[in-house]
């Protein structure tokens, strides 16, 4: 009989990740909400972060965490040369000229970073990467509670950016009604040059929390993808509440599934809430049904 220590120890490894997967989520999703496009490479900038992250502590000794002062500047601009260079030009176009760009950014990505770093699993090691504070029966990863601090942090930031600040309400303005936006004097270019650097650099954030304890490949990508895809759905494409909500319902699903049943089948159940919702409630948890 597994013991209640035991459980509690699941949920608390649920929330731990459920956090970092609703960061990389919440940028997803915040792209589809402002622009419409499904930016299959997301995954990959993730990836992305993970390896400048760790090329900055094999070469400069930098924690991952102090990394982010170059990291997420680093990203943002990354994001916005993207879109200047290749978002811009489809946001007009079909969905499947935005799912065909998309995917030959994550072909791209994937092949630089197997260029330059091989295919190997990579990982590094803090100080704090195997540490951890006991409470009770219960320990908790350090590595594992700063990712979760930081993901829902930023979570909190980012809401409170789109509700309070001017910029804020122009993104969500834009998401709504973008011809309605720019009759009032938003500047809607800016506003989809501004969101995809954001989520750009939320990905290069949760890349950055993740390295002290998680390996790098180039290949990695394809995982946090097919996560973030699953949540933002789940949570309602363009809801950064849904995505919040979504990350952390897969992040507690992947740790009890593991505990009860196998960690083998954890993606297998993940799919099968995705299909449920699909069929049941197909704009999501906190989504709205269009008539």
């Amino acid at each position: 009989m597994i013991g209640l220590d035991v459980v509690v120890q699941a949920l608390l490894s649920g929330l731990f990740m459920g956090s970092v997967y609703a960061l990389i989520a919440i940028g997803f999703t915040l792209v589809f909400g402002v622009t419409d496009i499904v930016n299959f490479a997301h995954g990959h900038l993730v990836m992305a972060a993970m390896f400048v992250t760790y090329f900055l502590f094999k070469t400069a000794h930098l924690d991952p965490y102090l990394s982010l002062v170059v990291v997420l500047p680093l990203f943002f601009g990354v994001g916005a040369l993207l879109y200047v260079l290749v978002i811009q030009r489809i946001v007009e176009a079909p969905h499947s000229a935005h799912m065909m760009v998309t995917l030959g950014l994550l072909l791209v990505f994937e092949n630089l970073a197997n260029l330059f770093f091989g295919g190997d699993l990579r990982g590094i090691t803090t100080k704090y990467t195997t540490s951890s504070f006991v409470m009770g029966p219960v320990a908790v990863p350090l590595a594992r509670l700063g990712a979760a601090v930081v993901s829902l942090l930023a979570v909190a930031v980012l809401g409170v950016f789109l509700a309070r600040t001017t910029l804020g309400k122009a993104i969500r303005a834009s998401a709504n009604n973008r011809e309605g936006a720019a009759l009032v004097g938003v500047n809607v270019p800016r506003v989809y040059l501004v969101s995809f650097s954001l989520g750009t650099m939320a990905a290069a954030l949760a890349g950055a929390v993740i390295v002290p304890f998680s390996l790098v490949s180039p290949f990695v990508g394809h995982e946090f993808i097919l996560k973030a895809f699953v949540i933002a759905v789940l949570g309602g494409l363009g809801s950064v509440p849904g995505a919040l909500a979504g990350g952390l319902l897969i992040g507690f699903v992947e740790a009890l599934s593991s505990l009860y049943i196998s960690a083998s089948l954890g993606n297998a159940i993940v799919f099968a809430i995705l299909i449920a919702v699909l069929l049941y409630r197909p704009w999501g948890i906190f989504g709205q049904a269009k008539v």
